[in-house]
């Protein structure tokens, strides 16, 4: 049976600027935002719309997280909303039998923006979660704050 996490934040950034941070220059954002945290990371196969397999390994945020690859399950940039699968490897060695991760922006004024984050997963069987579910929800978390923190500063 699968499970569900939702928290919602909301960031002094422009709707538009985090939305292409988080999506079409993900990449070239995070490596610049955070450079000891990407190792690697690429387009396996796709034009960035859904479908579109990425493989990504992290280094110092978690060192003990396996290389990974997601596909790119919703983009939809009228809604401001992206999801993402993970396939392989990552947190799916780690006891997670699957789990999809969307962001859904919403505009709260000129320079703000409400972002909804929403996890849902099932664990392997026989597995307790806890600690691995709490982690992989403050990476994620994480990831969005580092993000904004970015742009807030060059932008």
């Amino acid at each position: 049976m699968a499970s569900k996490i939702e928290f919602q934040s909301e960031y002094e950034v422009g709707i538009e600027a985090l939305w292409n941070a988080i999506t079409k220059d993900k990449f070239d954002v995070l490596g610049k935002a955070a450079p000891l945290l990407l190792t690697e990371a690429q387009v396996l196969e796709g034009d960035g719309g859904p479908g579109t397999l990425i493989s990504i390994s992290i280094w110092s945020a978690a060192p003990h997280l396996p290389p990974f690859k997601e596909k790119m399950v919703e983009f939809d940039e009228t809604k401001h909303a992206v999801s993402f699968q993970g396939i392989e490897g990552g947190m799916l060695k780690l006891g997670f039998a699957y789990y999809n991760v969307s962001f859904k922006l919403d505009e709260l004024g000129e320079d703000k923006t409400l972002t909804k984050t929403t996890i849902i997963y099932e664990m392997d069987k026989d597995f307790d979660g806890t600690k691995v579910v709490e982690e992989f929800t403050n990476l994620i978390d994480e990831y969005i704050k580092t993000v904004v923190s970015y742009l807030q500063k060059n932008y």
